[in-house]
């Protein structure tokens, strides 16, 4: 177990490290350029859509918004500009008629592919000069950190004080 004392700078120096990461990665200039690699160009929130729809399938605008968090006129005009380009198409939901579902054309599809193509790419100009075994670690340690973080949100999200007691120890 971490003794909070003894790791409190090296628990500084790590949130320092990923909050740099996830500013770069997440920074619109950063999003575009990365699609631009494979020559398309999209706004970082249409961008984003296709993300999530190759990733997961058609999805309700509401759900949408959720993975975004953003509200649903934000959703409507992104989807509305990628319906334009013909990326996505809207269908009703087989499971509730009046609900409608925001799914990728074929089209989209492929801008999806892309764009995976892209990211592959720069994983390779990133960490092409590692080793495998650097690189194979990297991806064990990031796995486990992806592992703990949700198991550490859902205790945190119940809500209760047994939840978060739980996570003191």
């Amino acid at each position: 177990m971490l003794s909070s004392e003894a790791t409190a700078e090296e628990n500084a120096g790590l949130i320092r490290a990923l909050r740099g990461i996830l500013a770069q990665w997440t920074a619109p200039e950063f999003i575009t350029a990365v699609a631009r690699r494979e020559d398309l160009h999209f706004d970082p929130g249409a961008l984003k859509i296709l993300t999530i729809l190759n990733s997961f399938g058609a999805q309700r605008p509401s759900a949408l918004a959720s993975r975004m968090v953003t509200g649903a006129s934000n959703i409507s005009k992104i989807t509305t500009r990628l319906a334009q380009a013909r990326m996505v198409e809207r269908t009703s939901d087989p499971r509730d008629s009046r609900a409608t579902l925001i799914g990728l054309t074929e089209s989209g599809r492929r801008a999806a592919i892309s764009l995976e193509r892209s990211g592959n790419s720069l994983v390779v100009d990133l960490l092409g000069s590692w080793s495998p075994a650097d690189r194979n670690e990297l991806l064990r340690l990031l796995t486990r950190f992806e592992i703990e973080s949700h198991r550490v949100a859902a205790l945190m999200t119940v809500g209760t004080a047994t939840g978060l007691k739980s996570l003191n120890g």
